[in-house]
Order: C-alpha cells, then structure tokens, then sequence
C-alpha cells in the first residue's frame, strides 16, 4: 500500500487521533448518532456527527473509518454538498483504488446531478470490482431506470441474469431479479430452487411475487415462514403487519408493528408509530391512541394531519 494515498485520505478526511477504549466508544456513538439524523432528515448534523466519529480515529483506516466515510460521503451529497461529497469519494477511491462501494457511490452523485457518462463510468467499475454482486447490479439498474436511462437499465440487468453460478444465493436473487421485472413465473423457479436448498431469504422473494399476484393467502403463508426463521428482519415484520391491517386484523398487526419497534427500526420509526396509533383507534382503544398520538405529535411536530388527529382524539 503506497503512503501517499493514505496520507491524502488522513488530510482530507481525518482530524485528529485518540488511542484507547473511550476513542472506539465515542467513535462508535458518534456513527450511531450520525445514522440517526440521516434518518431524521437532519443531513448537516449527520455530516458533524461523522466527521466526529472520523475525529476518534487512533491514526490507522480500518473497516469502522471506511463505513463511516461512507456514510458520510452519502450524508454530504443529501445536504447539497455535491463537491464535498464526491471530494469524500475521491480520497477513498485514492487510497484504495478497487473499493466498488466508493465508485458506486460517486456514480450516485454524478447520476443526480445529470452527469450521466461519468455516473456509468463509475457505476462500470464498481461492477467490474464487485464480482457476482447481484445486489449491486440491483441498485444499479433501479438507480438508472429511476433517472430515465431505461433501456441502459434493462441491459444491466438482463447482464445480472447472466452471472454464473448454481450456489441457493445464485438462485434466489436470479429470482429477485425476475421478481423485479415482473417475470413471474421465472421468479417462482429460481425462488423454488433457492428454497429446496435451504436458502431462508428466497422465502421473503416467494411471498413477494404472490403478494404482487394478488394471491394474499400463500403471501402471507410465506411471509410468516420466513419471520419464523428470521424473527429481527424488521421489513418483513412491516410488509406483513401492513397486510394484517388491510384485511382488517388489527392486533395480529399492532403485534407486528410493535415487535419491529422493539427491534430497535429507528429509520421506519415513524411509521410504525402512526400505524400502531392507527390499530389502536380501529380496536377502539382510544385511550391508548390518545397516549400513543400525543408522544408522537410531539416528536413529529411537522405531521399535519396527526396535530388534526389529536384533536380528534382529546375529544374521544
């Protein structure tokens, strides 16, 4: 590893060193709270909780320094620093010139900003680095049918379909992969494949394609197959908890939305906490509602027509 890149990477994003446990700690909290305010829309203090987190560095770059960056990076381009935010790509790109994570990024910022052929570059090489990196090509193709560049969109991922390999990971997001182009009935084969191998997240694609068939029974079959197995996967807990509540079985739903809360989902906070408001008003449970909205309305003062709800609700 050459010494400039390393000291470009110090400069430009790094101030400052502690050696001991406290350091890692606050290191570590700082990139919580950082991750918090990116959630809460709060991108400036994102990028000043970040840069703290850097700041605890004990002067070498390991995986805590790069994820961190990272974040950053994504938080810089979120608060409209676009020069900031490609500047953070460069110095990681810099010190590491095979890191597919920091030129998918950049592309990112360079898609957004209509700067289409040096977005593909980098999309290209975060490709090329990352392997049979099914999730990569994913976000890659949403990322460019999402800004109009659909057929570019449709090679990439008809290039996905063609990656090797017979592994139930290989199969299952084959799957995911038909899944997302509405070829149904290639989903279902691969998916099946991946399922007789034991893959347990192919489960998760499974209910998807029936939910999108509109075949609730052996989603929701699915569904809770797969939370057996995977009790912490938060989205799954929403995704089924929206459908319990939209045939009409509330508690099965509030179960549900309280248990991701419990699980720690700060970034879909806030809609569990409207939904959990929502099953307790539809079992007549206005006043755990009221006690429920009035927390809320106060942590999301923003939220129109929950201060209108409130008020509703005082009255009940």
């Amino acid at each position: 590893m050459l010494l400039l890149p390393l000291i470009v990477l110090l400069l430009c994003i790094l101030s400052g060193c502690q050696n001991d446990e406290e350091a890692r700690q606050n290191q570590e909290a700082y990139r919580k709270l950082g991750i918090n305010k990116m959630n809460e829309g709060d991108y400036a203090g994102a990028v000043e909780a970040f840069q703290k987190a850097l700041d605890q560095s004990q002067a070498v770059i390991g995986d805590m320094e790069l994820d961190i960056c990272y974040y950053k990076a994504t938080a810089q381009y979120n608060n409209g620093d676009i020069k900031g935010a490609v500047t953070t790509c460069n110095a990681l790109i810099d010190y590491d010139d095979k890191d597919a994570k920091a030129y998918f990024i950049r592309g990112c910022v360079h898609l957004k900003e209509g700067d289409s052929e040096n977005a593909r570059k980098d999309y290209a090489n975060a490709l090329e680095l990352s392997g049979n990196n099914y999730a990569l090509y994913l976000s890659v193709y949403e990322n460019l049918a999402g800004a109009g560049f659909d057929t570019e969109a449709e090679e990439l991922v008809a290039k996905a379909l063609e990656l090797s390999g017979e592994e139930a990971e290989d199969y299952r997001e084959r799957g995911h992969i038909y899944l997302i182009r509405k070829e149904y009935d290639n989903a279902r084969k691969e998916l099946d494949k991946a399922i007789k191998m034991g893959d347990t997240k192919a489960l998760l694609y499974l209910a998807q394609v029936y939910d999108a068939q509109k075949d609730d029974k052996k989603a929701k079959s699915l569904y809770e197959s797969y939370l057996k197995q995977n009790d912490s996967d938060t989205d799954t807990m929403i995704a089924l908890g929206e459908m319990q509540m939209e045939a009409g079985k509330y508690k099965r739903a509030l179960e549900l939305f309280q248990q991701a809360l419990e699980a720690g989902n700060t970034e879909d906070a806030k809609k569990l906490r409207r939904n959990e408001i929502i099953c307790y008003e539809n079992l007549l449970d206005f006043a755990k509602a009221k006690e429920k909205m009035a927390s809320y309305v106060k942590d999301y003062p923003e939220d129109e027509e929950a201060q209108r709800e409130n008020l509703f609700l005082q009255t009940r």
